[in-house]
Order: structure tokens, then C-alpha cells, then sequence
């Protein structure tokens, strides 16, 4: 019995998917344009909805038997579509064959990369037994020549034999490091001994002086006694004369009050200029604030001036940013010519570049205007 799932190559367990794949697989190639045969494209036609439909158990040439059974002219096409389902068949196993092999081909080559990967990892592990191994070996060579050192023993000539010996899988450079922590310069340290030694002979031949000297250096410095005259008789010109110079003394200097450094108003908004008010002197100014918290100012007493937040990386400033003061965690300079000096700078361009910030210009006419209204001037 020749089933719907055996034209199509499929079985129950099939997907949908793979149906949908097979069934364009074989039309493609016995398709009519593509010199198949015209009964055998509706074979395939038939056999696709079948098994869709879950029908693909059925017979599929008894079926064609039973509709056409009657008509004896197509007896010749039923043998024709029988000669054209063997053909089918034997395409479907060649199919087949050819999806065995080429799953076989990705199974090696997964197996040769699988056998790669484990020879890398073998590799690896060799070579992190051999830096434990080499690091083992080292902290032993220390551990000797640490001993050597404590016993004040110096090292001769065999045992630094004996040393590179045992430490033969060890380059020579790592070998005369190693054998370099070992040793002490006794020529320094004595150096440094007699040297206080040396300080104090001289200072005792240059006499009491020099010890005087040094004594004075840690000793508080003392105040002079205030001199003290008895005055017997006196003149009523000296009186009157040492009255007016203790009334001169007495008399206290008013200062003046120091005038307040105006202090701007921190805005949220960025790249927009706004007409602002100190928060101290109430006097109008106009401002605009970049991305990294700094601002540009103009009030009606200075020109532009450049407020720099000193939470910003320090860098090289431009030559016409003139330092003026220091305001919170501003740095305060002034901009006397040079780019952003001229309110035409500001009028004439979308945004301009000081200290390495974009300042854009967003409503600076109509801000420029606003001041210039509410200045006293």
C-alpha cells in the first residue's frame, strides 16, 4: 500500500515545516515547466493537503483508482503515475542518502573542533602545573638565601654553585636577582653609623658655641622685659603733648563696610538664556547654563564673564578667560575680547565653544534686550 506520506517522504512525526519543505522540494523539480509531468504535479498536489489535513495514512493510488475507475483512458495515466511515484521514490531515497552523508560531515567536523578545544585545554593545563612548579621552585631559592642571610654567613662560591644547581630550570637573569636579595652593603651601613659620630667630633672642636646654637633652635623664644622709668618732675607741655598722643591712639578707624560680590542663581534648565536677579545685590543680569553645570553671565556693571565648575577636570584655559575670583564651587573669569567677549558673538551664531563647553544661544536676543530695559543706564 502506497500512502500520502510515502509520495511526500514524510511520516506523523513530521512538522509541518518539513511537510511544507519536502512538498517544495519535489514540485520544484517535477513541476511541468521544469520537465515533470503534469499527473504527477497533482499527485504531490493531493498527497500536500492530505497529510496537512492528517489523512497521510491513506492509500494514495487506490484512491485515484477508485475516481477514475470507469474511465478507461485513464488507465494509461494511472500506470504513468505509478512509473512516476517509483521515480519519486528513488528521488526521495537519493534525497535521503544525501541528508545522511551531510549529517555525518557536520558530525566530524564537530568532533575534529571538539578534539581541537581539548587539546588547547590540555595544553593550558600543562603550562599552569608548569608556572606552579617554576613558582614553588622560586619561593624555595628565596627561603634559602633568606637563611643564608640571617646566619650572616656570606655566600661563597660553592654554595652559589650549589644554588644554581638547584636552581637549574631557571633562567640566569631570575638566578642573579634572586642571588641580589641575599647581599648587604656593610660599607653604607657602617657609613651611616659613624656619621653621628663625625657630627659630634666636629662640633666639640669648634667649642660651646655650635652647642649653644643648636639649643637655641628648641628652646621658645623669650620676651623682652619692658623697661620700666620712674619720672621725678614734669613739664605741663610734655603732659598735654603725651595726652593728645593717647587720645590720637585712642581714637578708633572706622572701615568700611566691604561691598557684597554678587552671586548668581543656579538654573536646572541648560542652553537657554534667561534674565536673572542676584541673590544678594537683587541687581538684573543675564545667564545661560551648559550640559556640565557652568555658566556664562552678563550683568549691567561687567561684561561676560565665564563661571567655571570647579568640579570639572582642571585643564589648559583659553588666553582671553581672565581669572577674577572665586564664588562656591565656581572658578570666576573674565572674558575681555576674544570669543564670547561682544554680545555679536553671542547674536550671530547657534552656540559657541569656551573652555572646551557649548554654550548654544537659545533666546539670547530677547534676553540681551530685557537687560539693556531694566539696566539703570
Amino acid at each position: 500500500m502506497t500512502s500520502f506520506h510515502d509520495i511526500l517522504g514524510t511520516d506523523e512525526k513530521t512538522t509541518s515545516a518539513d511537510v511544507k519543505r519536502r512538498y517544495k522540494l519535489l514540485s520544484s523539480r517535477l513541476h511541468p515547466d521544469k520537465g515533470g509531468s503534469k499527473a504527477l504535479m497533482q499527485m504531490i498536489v493531493q498527497a500536500y493537503e492530505k497529510v496537512n489535513l492528517g489523512k497521510g495514512y491513506e492509500e494514495a493510488v487506490r484512491t485515484i483508482q477508485l475516481k477514475d475507475i470507469l474511465a478507461e483512458g485513464e488507465k494509461a495515466k494511472l500506470k504513468q503515475l505509478e512509473r512516476d511515484f517509483i521515480a519519486l521514490k528513488k528521488l526521495n531515497e537519493q534525497l535521503n542518502q544525501k541528508f545522511k552523508e551531510e549529517q555525518e560531515r557536520n558530525k566530524q567536523s564537530s568532533e575534529k573542533s571538539e578534539r581541537y578545544t581539548n587539546a588547547a585545554e590540555d595544553e593550558l593545563k600543562w603550562l599552569r602545573r608548569e608556572n606552579r612548579r617554576l613558582t614553588k621552585q622560586l619561593d624555595e631559592a628565596r627561603w634559602k638565601l633568606s637563611d643564608t642571610t640571617r646566619a650572616v654567613v656570606p655566600v661563597s662560591a660553592t654554595s652559589g654553585s650549589s644554588l644554581s644547581t638547584s636552581l637549574g630550570d631557571i633562567s640566569p637573569k631570575v638566578q642573579s636577582q634572586i642571588k641580589a636579595l641575599g647581599h648587604v652593603n656593610f660599607r653604607r651601613f657602617a657609613l651611616m653609623l659613624l656619621m653621628p659620630i663625625i657630627i659630634a667630633g666636629l662640633l666639640f672642636s669648634l667649642g660651646k658655641e655650635p652647642w649653644l646654637a643648636l639649643l637655641n633652635i628648641f628652646e621658645e623664644p623669650q620676651k623682652k622685659p619692658e623697661a620700666r622709668v620712674t619720672i621725678l618732675e614734669t613739664n605741663p607741655d610734655d603732659e598735654q603733648t603725651s595726652f593728645s598722643h593717647v587720645e590720637a591712639q585712642s581714637t578708633s578707624v572706622i572701615q568700611e563696610k566691604p561691598q557684597p560680590q554678587p552671586r548668581i542663581k543656579l538654573e536646572n534648565i541648560a542652553g537657554l538664556w534667561q534674565l536673572r536677579y542676584f541673590g544678594n545685590t537683587q541687581q538684573p543680569y543675564i545667564s545661560v547654563r551648559s550640559d556640565k553645570g557652568s555658566y556664562v553671565v552678563k550683568s549691567c556693571d561687567n561684561g561676560f564673564q565665564y563661571y567655571k565648575n570647579s568640579n570639572l577636570r582642571a585643564g589648559r584655559l583659553a588666553a582671553n578667560l581672565i581669572f577674577d575670583r572665586r564664588d562656591r564651587h565656581f572658578m570666576i573669569y573674565n572674558i575681555p575680547y576674544g570669543n564670547g567677549s561682544f554680545a555679536a558673538n553671542w547674536s550671530e551664531s547657534k552656540s559657541l565653544l569656551i573652555n572646551k563647553e557649548y554654550f548654544p544661544n537659545d533666546g539670547f536676543s530677547e534676553a540681551y534686550y530685557q537687560l539693556q530695559q531694566v539696566c539703570p543706564y
